[in-house]
């Protein structure tokens, strides 16, 4: 058919020879290879599921004088003689698949959908090796292909488009001519397509081994079936919300009015943005005419790094539906500030997916991330030289090596540490933090430390020390730390220490300003001074 790619490169395939003995009177045809319908999955550019389904290869007799394909054929091609014409042989089937083309960098996204179908047939000869007449010249073999198809050519539906599968400038029926030097005498391949992925497709087609007998006269054998389809599960409402959360306490509602009740619904949270530096920990609700559906934090949204969730749902009389986006932990411990995005898709009942895996990104249903809790910390990524090394991890999440008195931080390559945006809660409640020999105070729990409003400029090192017991069970949970870094992602390393480091301690930011205030004063005094005496 007219919308159809082959490869340039000339693939030779032999015609295979069976003995047999030509006494019998019956004519046997057969059909082998793989027959079987087969499907996959695809996502088109606006991430709708898609599927493609080869149908089950089928074997035909000759066409009867009274069906719609000598119908078609006489129509199309009128001074033309069909005649219908058993014959002994064999179709083996080479290729019968479903298959779709994406760009590198979105490999499960199509921008073209359809089926490659490859048969050969396989002819027969008597004992003696002599070929039975109507194979004298393989040359005069050809192929004929009617096509029923709907919204496809003209994405759109109705009645299906019928016709012979030929360019119609070609004069002649053969599917083959339309190809000189690309098919064999007995080979045929066909890979139908659209680059139109956002609509379903239905191909369906009648393939019949002919021979040209004379001018204007066609022998028709043995045929198949064969066909595939496209199908797209878009969402009858889609949208799409843009917002931030200033605080942990602030709560954002949005609300999709006038939509069919019983419709079915998902919806779920983005904070992985450009714009972030510490993502805020999301929690999506939904209250609708069926009753406030709370559900908990399982951060499953099928985008962001661990910190968004979603949910779905079934739309309620009222046609209504409402959100609210707040901060999962209140914003009492650590940064639950920042922007975010809701997407919500909205579906015909008929038409809902399967919601049981459908938030499979972030954390999947119940499966929480290592980072977001300090009883679940991000462990390190191996051990060198005794440091814990930290490679490439996302920021202002908790972290955890195994310690005792206490450890030491070190970035790695270009990271920089801004805040300790929380200390781990337990019987421990006082922590000493020292950058260099500068002791910056001691913290609690639900303390932050900002390094730059502290000393003006961000850090690639510091020291915690004063840790008098363990906070988990285990190693990896004994002393876990929130940090953020001056980027969103950071590599570094921690490492024990088992002795107290003695460090000056640095005064708290007020007696900073009142010091460097005293050193003016005697600059400016002893500067008079001198005017005085210089005058005297």
């Amino acid at each position: 058919m007219r919308l159809r790619q082959y490869p340039l490169v000339f693939l030779t395939t032999s015609l295979l020879l069976w003995l047999m003995d030509y006494g019998a009177s019956a004519f046997s045809f057969s059909l082998g290879g793989d027959t079987s319908s087969k499907t996959i999955s695809y996502k088109d550019p606006v991430k709708a599921e898609g599927k493609i389904t080869v149908k089950q290869v089928k074997l035909l007799d000759p066409p009867a004088q009274s069906s719609d394909f000598l119908r078609t054929l006489q129509t199309l091609f009128q001074g033309w003689e069909f005649n219908p014409v058993s014959i002994d042989g064999r179709f083996e089937i080479v290729e019968n698949q479903p298959y779709y083309i994406s760009e590198p960098n979105f490999p499960d996204e199509a921008i073209q959908v359809g089926a490659k179908f490859e048969l050969n047939y396989l002819y027969q000869i008597a004992e003696d090796g002599v070929s039975s007449s109507f194979h004298k010249n393989l040359n005069n073999l050809h192929w004929i292909q009617r096509v029923t198809n709907y919204n496809f050519l003209k994405d759109r539906k109705g009645e299906p488009n019928n016709f012979i599968d030929v360019p119609s400038f070609q004069g002649n029926p053969f599917y083959d001519l339309q190809f000189p030097g690309v098919l064999q005498p007995g080979v045929f391949k066909d890979y139908p397509f659209s680059n139109n992925v956002l609509i379903g497709h239905t191909f369906d087609a009648e393939l019949y081994l002919v021979e040209k007998t004379a001018d204007n006269k066609v022998s028709i054998y043995n045929g198949v079936s064969w066909g595939w389809k496209s199908t797209i599960n878009r969402p009858k409402t889609s949208k799409k919300f843009s917002d931030s959360l200033a605080s942990g306490v602030e709560i954002d509602r949005f609300s999709i009015p006038e939509i069919t009740p019983g419709s079915k619904y998902i919806a779920w949270t983005n904070n992985d943005l450009p714009s972030n530096r510490c993502n805020p920990n999301t929690f999506l609700s939904t209250d609708n005419d069926s009753g406030f559906q709370l559900g908990f934090d399982d951060d499953s949204s099928p985008v962001g790094n661990g910190f968004a969730s979603a949910l779905t749902g079934t739309v309620g009389s009222s046609g209504n539906i409402n959100f609210d986006v707040r901060a999962a932990g209140g914003g009492a411990r650590g940064q639950d500030t920042g922007n975010y995005e809701l997407f919500v898709d909205v579906y015909d009942p008929q038409d809902s997916p399967d919601f049981s895996s459908a938030a499979s990104g972030g954390g999947g249903f119940g499966k929480e991330m290592r980072g977001l809790t300090q009883q679940n910390p991000i462990l390190p990524n191996s051990i060198q030289n005794g440091w814990q090394v930290f490679n490439k991890v996302p920021g202002c999440r908790w972290y955890d090596p195994p310690t005792t008195y206490g450890f030491e931080f070190q970035s790695l390559e270009d990271t920089l540490f801004t805040e300790i945006l929380d200390f781990p809660a337990g019987d421990d409640q006082e922590f000493t933090v020292a950058v260099g020999d500068s002791i910056l105070g001691n913290f609690s729990p639900g303390d932050k430390l900002d390094f730059v409003s502290l000393l003006g400029y961000p850090v690639d090192k510091f020291r915690i020390t004063g840790i008098d017991s363990l906070f988990g069970p285990t190693a990896e949970t004994a002393f876990p730390i929130q940090l953020a870094f001056q980027e969103r992602e950071g590599s570094f390393k921690m490492r024990q220490i088992s002795q107290p480091i003695d460090a000056e301690a640095v005064p708290e930011p007020g007696s900073i300003l009142a010091a460097k205030g005293m050193l003016l004063w005697f600059a400016g005094m002893r500067h008079i001074l001198r005017k005085k005496r210089l005058a005297g």
